[in-house]
C-alpha cells in the first residue's frame, strides 16, 4: 500500500505524523506542568491577598478599642471631668481628627447627661450635647476644620441615652463590650438607613455605673474603607456577622433593607456575595482555607477567616478574586502557543523532519524550565530567540520566576527585621548592687512593638536600676520602626540627667515630628534603688507597675500618668513616687499583653491571677518569677494562638 504513494506525499507524512504526535504530547505536557504552577501561584496570592486586608481590618477595628481605652483613662484621671461635659469638647475634636476611621466618640452619664462628636456620610463634624437630664432635647453644633462652632448651626432633637444600644449593652454587661449594629439617631440619608457598631467601656465608682465611653463606625464607613483597597485586579471583600448577615462590602451590595433591617448574606441582590454565604451556612465550610466556585459562568478564588476575634468579635472576611485576574495572561498566551503550535505542524509536514524539530525544540525548553521551577529552581531562566510567540511565552515564565524570587526575599528581609529588632532588646539581664533583675519580650509577629530595656542614665550608681517598657499601636513592621526610633532617641537623652518626666516630654516631642499624631506608644519608666526605700516612676498611657511586698502581703496602689507618646505635642508628664521599698519587695512591669492573654473559653488572664502568682512564688529569684509567668501563661491559653506581643520586667530587692 505504501509503494504506491508517492513520496513526495509519503515523506512528508512518515516525518510529519511523529512530529505531529510529539507536538501534541510536549503541548498537554507543558500545559499540565504550567497549570499545577499556575494553580499553586494562585492559591498563594489569594492567601496573601486575604492575610493582607485581615491585618489591615484587624488594625482599623483595634482604632475604637484603643480610643476608648485612652478616654476611659482621662476620665479616670480627671482629665475629662464627667461632671463637665461641655469641657470635653477640644479633647474630642482631636481624637476625631487623630483617628478620622471613627464615625463618633460618645459618653453617656448614668443619670442621662451625654456628650458625642460625630462624623455624617458628608463629611461634617457635629458636637452634641445634652447636660439637662431632666429635658428630652439634645442640641447639636456643626464645627468647622478648626473644630469650633459654626455661628448658627445649633439644632435640638429628642433624645434618651437609656434607649440607645452603645449605652444600654455596656451598662447591661458590666463589661467593656462591642454592641450589635443598630440604628443611628438620625441616620437617614440618601443612601438609605445608616447602622453603627459601637464599642463601649462602661466605668464604675465602687458597683455604682458612672457612665459609659463608647467610639464606633458606621457599617456605611465601614464599607467605604473596604473599598479603598484592592482584592487583586477586579476582586472584592466582604464582612459576615456570626448570624450570617452582612456588615459591609467593598462594592455596592446593599447591606440593609429600606426598613433598616439588615440583609443576610445568602440573600444578597449579588449573585457572588449569594453564593458565598450560602457556602458559609453549608457543611462544606472551612475556615481559612481556599476555595472555587463558578457564578453565571466565571470562575472565582475566595477565602474566609475570622477576625477581630483578639477584640471581642467574631466576625468573617471573605476576599474573592476572580481566576481571570490570576491566570487571564497566561492563558491567552497558552491559546495562542497552542495555536502557533499547530500551524508549527502543517508547515512540518510540509517542510519535513527539520521544520518539525525547529518548531518542537522551543516546547522542549520551556517544559523542562517550568518543571525545574515547579521543583524550586527559582533561578531558572529561558533565554529564547525564536517567534514572538514563543519569546513572550519565555518572558512571561521569567517573570513569574521571578515573582516568586521577589517573595521568597521578601521573607528573608522579613526574618532579618526580626534578628535586628530582637538584637535591640537587652540580651541578658543586667547586674545592680542589691537588685534581682529579669526580662523578658515575646512577639506575636516576625516583628512587633512592644520594648523593654535598662538606661545608663547619667549620675545613676550601680546599686539604681532606671527600667523601661513600652508597647506600640499594632503590631509588624511599622510598630517596630517606631519602637526603634523610641529606643534610640531615648538612650541619647541619657548622656544628660533629668528627672524621669524630663525623659517621657522630650521623647514625646521627638516623636510627634515623625508620627504627626497618627500613631502612638505607651511606655513607663521607673526608678529603682536597693538603698533607698522609694522608687520613681513616670507613665505615659501605660500601666503602672504591680509592687508587692511579701513582708504584709500587700500591693501598692499606683495611679497617675500622661497621654500616649507621639499624640499632642507639648504635653507633660509627671513623676510619681512610692514608698515602702523593702528588701524582698518585687516589682513587676509589664505590657498589655499578659493581663489581656485569652483562654480558649474567651477569659482574660487577668489581674488577679498575676498576684496570686507573685505571692506563689516570691520567694525565688527575678529569673525564676520570669520562667513562672511564661509556664503559667502557656497552661492557661491552652490551643489559643498569642494574639499579641507579650513583654515584662521583673525586679526583685535583695
Amino acid at each position: 500500500m505504501l509503494t504506491r504513494i508517492p513520496i513526495k506525499v509519503l515523506a512528508p507524512l512518515l516525518f510529519g505524523v511523529p512530529v505531529l504526535a510529539i507536538g501534541l504530547w510536549l503541548s498537554f505536557a507543558w500545559n499540565h506542568q504550567a497549570q499545577r504552577a499556575i494553580t499553586q501561584l494562585a492559591d498563594q496570592d489569594i492567601e496573601q491577598i486575604h492575610q493582607a486586608t485581615a491585618t489591615r481590618i484587624a488594625d482599623l477595628l483595634s482604632v475604637p478599642v484603643r480610643v476608648s481605652r485612652l478616654n476611659q483613662y482621662l476620665i479616670t484621671s480627671s482629665k475629662l471631668p464627667p461632671d463637665n461635659l461641655a469641657a470635653w469638647r477640644p479633647t474630642l475634636v482631636r481624637e476625631s481628627q487623630a483617628f478620622d476611621v471613627l464615625s463618633a466618640i460618645s459618653w453617656g452619664s448614668a443619670d442621662g447627661r451625654t456628650a458625642w462628636i460625630s462624623r455624617y456620610a458628608d463629611g461634617s463634624i457635629y458636637w452634641a450635647l445634652k447636660e439637662d437630664p431632666t429635658q428630652p432635647l439634645m442640641n447639636q453644633w456643626k464645627l468647622d476644620l478648626n473644630g469650633d462652632v459654626v455661628a448658627g448651626s445649633r439644632s435640638s432633637f429628642d433624645f434618651q441615652l437609656s434607649s440607645r444600644p452603645w449605652f444600654l449593652v455596656p451598662s447591661e454587661a458590666r463589661q467593656a463590650t462591642w454592641s450589635e449594629p443598630y440604628l443611628w439617631v438620625g441616620g437617614d440619608d440618601e443612601k438609605g438607613k445608616t447602622l453603627g457598631i459601637s464599642y463601649g467601656i462602661p466605668l464604675f465608682d465602687g458597683k455604682q455605673l458612672l457612665g459609659v465611653i463608647d467610639a464606633d463606625f458606621s457599617l456605611n464607613d465601614l464599607s467605604s474603607y473596604l473599598s479603598k483597597l484592592k482584592f487583586g485586579k477586579t476582586g472584592m471583600a466582604i464582612l459576615i456577622s456570626p448570624d450570617h448577615k452582612l456588615l459591609a462590602a467593598s462594592n455596592d451590595t446593599p447591606i440593609v433593607q429600606a426598613d433598616g433591617q439588615r440583609v443576610f448574606a445568602a440573600d444578597s441582590t449579588d449573585p457572588l456575595v449569594a453564593t458565598v454565604g450560602k457556602y458559609l451556612q453549608s457543611n462544606k465550610f472551612v475556615n481559612d482555607a481556599n476555595t472555587h466556585a463558578n457564578v453565571d459562568g466565571t470562575n472565582y478564588y475566595f477565602h474566609a477567616s475570622g477576625v477581630g476575634e483578639e477584640l471581642g468579635l467574631r466576625w468573617t472576611l471573605v476576599t474573592i478574586v476572580p481566576e481571570e485576574d490570576f491566570i487571564g495572561d497566561i492563558q491567552s498566551e497558552f491559546a495562542r502557543s497552542w495555536s502557533t503550535s499547530l500551524v508549527a505542524v502543517v508547515l512540518a509536514i510540509a517542510l519535513g523532519f527539520i521544520a518539525a524539530s525547529w518548531l518542537v525544540e522551543p516546547l522542549t525548553r520551556i517544559v523542562s524550565s517550568v518543571r525545574r521551577i515547579g521543583q524550586g529552581d527559582l533561578d531558572t531562566r529561558i533565554e529564547m530567540q525564536h517567534a514572538p510567540e514563543y519569546t513572550q511565552l519565555a518572558t512571561a515564565i521569567n517573570a513569574m520566576a521571578e515573582g516568586l524570587q521577589d517573595r521568597m526575599r521578601m521573607q528573608k528581609s522579613l526574618s532579618l527585621a526580626m534578628e535586628v529588632q530582637r538584637n535591640l532588646l537587652p540580651a541578658e539581664s543586667p547586674s545592680f548592687n542589691g537588685l534581682d533583675i529579669a526580662g523578658h519580650s515575646t512577639y506575636c509577629d516576625d516583628t512587633g512593638g512592644d520594648y523593654f530595656d535598662f538606661l545608663d542614665v547619667s549620675g545613676c550608681d550601680q546599686d539604681t536600676a532606671v527600667i523601661v517598657i513600652g508597647d506600640v499601636m499594632g503590631h509588624g513592621v511599622a510598630a517596630a520602626l517606631l519602637m526603634a526610633t523610641a529606643r534610640g532617641i531615648l538612650r541619647s537623652r541619657c548622656a544628660v540627667p533629668g528627672s524621669l518626666a524630663d525623659f517621657l516630654q522630650h521623647l514625646n516631642d521627638m516623636l510627634v515630628v515623625d508620627t504627626q499624631g497618627e500613631r502612638f506608644m505607651t511606655m513607663l519608666l521607673v526608678n529603682l534603688s536597693a538603698k533607698k526605700d522609694t522608687l520613681r516612676w513616670a507613665s505615659a498611657g501605660h500601666g503602672p507597675p504591680i509592687i508587692y511586698t511579701p513582708e504584709d502581703d500587700s500591693f501598692a496602689e499606683c495611679d497617675g500618668g500622661g497621654l500616649p507618646l507621639g499624640l499632642v505635642a507639648g504635653e507633660t508628664y509627671s513623676e510619681y513616687w512610692q514608698p515602702g521599698i523593702k528588701a524582698g519587695t518585687i516589682l513587676l512591669a509589664t505590657t498589655d499583653g499578659l493581663e489581656e492573654t485569652m483562654n480558649e473559653q474567651g477569659h482574660q488572664y487577668g489581674k488577679q491571677r498575676l498576684q496570686q502568682l507573685l505571692r506563689d512564688h516570691a520567694s525565688q529569684s527575678a529569673e525564676e518569677i520570669s520562667q513562672a509567668i511564661r509556664q503559667s501563661l502557656a497552661s492557661f491559653r491552652g490551643a489559643n494562638s498569642q494574639d499579641d506581643d507579650l513583654t515584662f520586667v521583673v525586679a526583685k530587692v535583695l
